[in-house]
């Protein structure tokens, strides 16, 4: 394990090599006053530089250099007037027939830390004429040489720190929930965070409006630090309502700088909207200001604090789970289990196992401590039952008596568990129509379908897709270490004007499809068109400027009825029943029938 003093040395180290190409330089100035050769070594003693004879080995290892290494064990300057026949050098590999004619080493300081040497070497006689004419002004010249050496290792790391402080303020900056501009000592605009760009709609300062600019300058030249004032600023030929305020800060005597903090007055509200101690915040981190979404949301909200029971229907991919897990989180049982199980994904002869649990010996391979459901690892809190309607009717019937009786019964077991559990349910399908059909219970419809909360597609809240793209944009920036700042109004138009057959899913999806090409910068038609050529239906793009986009179409329905027809085919062709395309498809009979009807695919010809 390092010490702490080790960890330090380490650090030192790589600074001394990430100056590699100065301390180079510095090498060879004084090889060339002095006619001397020079060598330069970290502490580890890896030959950061040299000339001569030395220079070949830059960025190597050095290996039984014990002279160097009393420098740096000793901090002090080492003289070798007979090489191969002093007391230092009876361990080296050279003892007696060293190359050398003489050699003067001093190590390199930071702040009393020793990072490496210097070491000025003569390989012949003129240059061990040199080199110990006068020892006394050589050993004063190395040391100066060392002392330069450690202020360049000084200067890079200062700079590296003040790049790093640098970075790790305009992450804290971007991280407020409030808008941030830095304006010079002529009050012009020099820096956005994130959300005074959300706040406004810009991407840079310069695309920041006169009057906007003009009113904010205003209240500047009126205001003194940390006054705040209550003004109105148009945003996309829309009035909304700030609250401003800012700070002066003196850089120097003759500069100074000033940050203004703006908030929306509708942000401090929906901040301020808590209930009997229940936060609406919960819903603001589900991405979207549409409408739709903030009617949708506040409905929601109301609903998450009761226990009713609640059946949350939208296409795939428009977020029930995370509708449902808001829910949870705003209700006064957000500190108990939230427990998620997917109905259409679980084999049906493993689910009712998997809900309800089993006893020992329920069956063979069965644990012989029993196994407690999900509804028992529920309790208190909140069951998601995804994709209900994929659910056999069997087991149907055992979760109506279970919503019934607030009770269940273990597989394989003989007694009722008693069950505090509120039921949240989803589906993609048309759950009416199933009921219509048989293949789903009126009753338990009904049980389920209490408080009912229908997600819109993506489609019918086009606006909702620029903040989505600038959500995900947030977040894979975070994930793949990049820098995109946005997309291009080009790129957003052919977004806006496709149809997001998968929603939101896909929408996330193709913003992390585009991170794998482009790293940095905006997004757009000129560096990414290619990419979207590949991912987007030409079917859903109205896009007839100069970049028309010719792509093919991912409908999922088509892919789903085109997997069927193909899996019903070769089991016809193969002499096959109805159970071995429902093998094939991995779905229940009653699914498969239902699917048949939905696309009203031929069965036998």
């Amino acid at each position: 394990m390092y010490t702490a003093l080790q960890v330090e040395r380490d650090v030192f180290m790589f600074k001394l090599m990430n100056i590699q190409s100065e301390v180079q330089k510095i090498a060879e100035a004084i090889a060339s006053v002095l006619k001397i050769e020079v060598e330069i070594a970290n502490e580890r003693f890896y030959r950061v530089a040299g000339t001569g004879r030395t220079k070949s080995g830059i960025l190597r290892k050095m290996e039984g250099d014990f002279v160097y290494k009393s420098a740096i064990r000793t901090g002090g300057p080492i003289i070798i007037e007979e090489p191969g026949f002093q007391e230092v050098c009876k361990r080296c590999a050279f003892y007696q027939h060293c190359p050398e004619t003489g050699e003067i080493c001093t190590p390199i300081k930071l702040d009393d830390q020793v990072i490496g040497v210097i070491g000025l070497l003569a390989f012949d006689e003129a240059q061990r004429s040199r080199l110990f004419e006068n020892v006394e002004e050589i050993l004063f010249f190395l040391n100066k040489m060392a002392d330069l050496i450690a202020s360049k290792v000084s200067e890079h790391q200062m700079i590296n720190d003040l790049l790093g402080n640098e970075e790790k303020l305009t992450k804290m900056i971007n991280m407020a929930d409030e808008g941030i501009m830095i304006l010079d000592q002529n009050d012009s605009i020099k820096e956005l965070n994130d959300k005074v760009k959300d706040l406004l709609h810009v991407k840079n300062p310069h695309e920041i409006p006169n009057n906007t600019i003009e009113r904010i300058q205003q209240f500047i030249e009126h205001s003194e630090n940390g006054e705040k004032e209550k003004i109105t600023l148009s945003v996309d030929d829309q009035e909304k309502h700030f609250f401003i305020s800012s700070q002066h800060f003196e850089v120097s005597q003759s500069l100074y700088t000033n940050m203004v903090i703006l908030k929306d007055v509708n942000d401090i509200k929906r901040l301020a909207d808590i209930s009997d101690g229940e936060d609406r915040t919960v819903f603001s981190q589900i991405v979207g200001n549409s409408t739709q979404m903030k009617e949708l949301k506040d409905y929601v909200y109301k609903v998450s604090r009761f226990n009713s029971n609640v059946l949350i229907q939208g296409e795939s991919g428009t977020g029930k789970e995370e509708f449902a897990q808001a829910i949870h989180r705003a209700s006064n049982r957000a500190s108990k289990p939230f427990v998620t199980v997917n109905c259409g994904a679980i084999p049906e002869n493993l689910l009712e196992s998997e809900l309800f649990g089993y006893d020992a010996g329920a069956f063979t391979g069965a644990s012989k401590n029993g196994k407690k459901g999900k509804f028992e690892l529920a309790e208190k809190g909140t069951i998601f039952l995804d994709e209900i309607s994929e659910m056999p009717l069997h087991l149907q019937v055992k979760l109506l008596r279970a919503i019934q009786e607030r009770e269940i019964e273990r597989l394989g077991g003989n007694r009722s568990i008693s069950i505090d559990v509120r039921i949240i349910t989803a589906t993609n399908s048309n759950i009416q129509q199933l009921v219509e059909e048989g293949t789903f219970r009126e009753d338990l419809f009904y049980r389920l379908n209490v408080v009912p909360i229908v997600l819109p597609p993506l489609r019918s809240r086009k606006e909702d897709i620029v903040s989505l793209t600038s959500y995900f944009i947030s977040l894979f920036n975070e994930q793949f270490g990049s820098s995109v700042l946005g997309v291009g109004q080009d790129v957003e138009d052919v977004m806006v004007s496709y149809s997001w057959p998968g929603n939101i899913r896909e929408l996330k999806n193709f913003v992390e499809y585009l991170f794998n090409f482009i790293s940095e910068g905006y997004i757009t038609l000129d560096n990414a068109e290619e990419y979207i050529e590949k991912k987007l239906s030409v079917n859903n793009i109205q896009n007839e400027g100069q970049h028309a986009i010719t792509v093919q179409s991912f409908s999922l329905d088509d892919m789903e009825e085109k997997m069927i027809s193909e899996a019903l085919i070769h089991v016809r062709q193969n002499g096959g029943k109805i159970e071995d395309a429902c093998s094939l498809l991995g779905i229940g009979r009653a699914t498969l029938f239902r699917k048949i009807n939905k696309y009203n695919i031929e069965v036998s010809k």
